[in-house]
């Protein structure tokens, strides 16, 4: 066994005992394992699963500190409710897989330690420090993974395949984090500042130099971008402008290589590349294939029955193909309820992160919390037509932010009854109504004048 990989088992041992004692450790840990991808360190280290090993602590460590943590219960959200309805969608399409029943319900159950991690946030998770302590974590996870992809490959440390599959192959994660970036760069503390604007320019490197899912991260990117001019109040969009445009220019002209530009240009000509050509016939067989199966073929039986859709030639060297995208890829999968339950999800998720940001008033800084529901709301819509040429409905951000919206929205009405309410000014006299006119006092000895009738 290698020191790196001692290391990594020392500090996995190390993490599940300070997880035990404390629940948030191990939020934290899930987030860091998600990033680092220990298991391409090798040696062995191949064969343990991170994030697996250290959700079942987190159980258990919920479990040992249950009544601690209910002292504040937390209000049950609707986004999160849908996401573990569509966990039961997952495991029920597999009962009647068309190609392998047995993946499919294993496929089920690792995308249960998912939902439950994501689940597991929003009732660990009670403060806006530790919700900011999370996303503080993220920003390194996310530095390091764009560290990696350049330097740690061109040292040799990594290769690009390792490095990349630490977020699941894909820069979305990273794009859908980008809005906080920027927005904290704008409005945090002046530490948070430095921290934010020394994060942004490895982030956006990473863009021209991932190997696979180049064009979509580009196109979140740019989509959330064009949102935040779209949803953002008046100030911020126009504090937003000259820094978005300066990354802009720098990502332009300076991180990217001619080449990336050219391959980029197959976003609005499709027809001119053969990976991109190659969506066209799979979404065709993707259709195809709903039709025929419109209660789903099971969790990840895709590749398995698109060999039956699709002529030889957009086949790869095993024989199948995968959806490359996620929204036909759900539908085909689970069926079309299992794709409504799927979209409904984030549809409320979205509602949540607008309700906190519909708190935001023109010419008043946001709060910390109307920042993230800006942010997150930005980072989902982004993804939203990235996902159009990918099959990233396996993505643990996806569910995340589903966490994100309850925590958000559960703080936020924390904190609006824990305000004081405000003062309210004594009423008016009505003067009119008591009003007397002064009566005449009549002189000594004088007869009061009786009044005619």
């Amino acid at each position: 066994m290698s020191l790196r990989a001692a290391i990594a088992i020392i500090a996995l041992v190390v993490g599940c005992f300070w997880t035990l004692r404390r629940p948030f450790i191990g939020v934290l840990l899930n987030v860091v394992v998600f990033h680092l991808n220990l298991r391409a360190l090798g040696a062995g280290l191949e064969e343990i699963r991170f994030q697996f090993v250290l959700t079942i602590v987190l159980i258990i460590s919920y479990i040992l500190n249950g009544e601690e943590l209910n002292k504040e219960p937390t209000l049950p959200q609707p986004p999160i409710q849908w996401m573990f309805a569509f966990l039961g969608m997952t495991f029920l399409t597999s009962a009647w897989a068309a190609a392998d029943t047995a993946k499919a319900f294993d496929s089920a159950v690792d995308f249960a330690k998912i939902v439950l991690f994501s689940w597991f946030m929003t009732k660990i998770i009670k403060t806006e420090k530790e919700l900011t302590i999370l996303m503080y974590t993220m920003f390194a996870g996310m530095w390091y993974v764009s560290f990696m992809v350049q330097w740690g490959v061109e040292w040799d440390w990594v290769s690009i395949e390792e490095a990349e599959v630490a977020t699941g192959g894909t820069g979305a994660h990273l794009m859908m984090f980008m809005p906080m970036l920027i927005l904290l760069a704008l409005f945090g503390k002046w530490r948070e500042r430095l921290y934010v604007i020394f994060v942004i320019p490895f982030v956006l490197n990473y863009m021209p130099n991932a190997a696979s899912g180049s064009r979509s991260t580009l196109v979140i990117f740019v989509t959330s971008m064009v949102f935040l001019f779209i949803f953002a109040p008046g100030s911020i969009r126009f504090k937003a402008a000259v820094p978005i445009g300066a990354a802009a220019l720098i990502f332009i002209f300076y991180l990217t290589p001619p080449d990336y530009w050219e391959d980029m240009a197959s976003i609005l000509a499709p027809q001119t590349e053969g990976s991109a050509r190659s969506r066209f016939a799979i979404n065709d067989a993707s259709f195809a294939i709903i039709a025929d199966y419109p209660q789903g073929v099971g969790y990840n039986n895709y590749s398995d029955i698109s060999m039956h859709y699709m002529s030889e030639e957009w086949l790869t060297d095993l024989g199948t193909r995968d959806a490359h995208n996620s929204y036909l890829k759900v539908m085909a999968e689970f069926g079309i309820i299992g794709f409504v339950i799927w979209v409904a999800s984030f549809f409320v998720t979205w509602l949540y992160f607008r309700k906190v940001r519909k708190t935001m008033k023109t010419g008043v800084p946001p709060t910390r919390l109307q920042l993230y529901a800006l942010s997150f709301e930005l980072g989902l819509m982004g993804i939203t037509a990235g996902i159009w040429t990918h099959s990233y409905n396996d993505l643990d951000t996806l569910y995340w932010f589903i966490a994100f919206s309850c925590i958000v929205y559960n703080l936020h009405l924390k904190q609006s009854q824990t305000e004081p309410a405000p003062e309210v000014a004594p009423p008016k006299k009505n003067l009119q109504q008591n009003f007397r006119p002064p009566q005449k006092i009549a002189p000594a000895g004088a007869r009061a004048s009786t009044p005619v009738r």
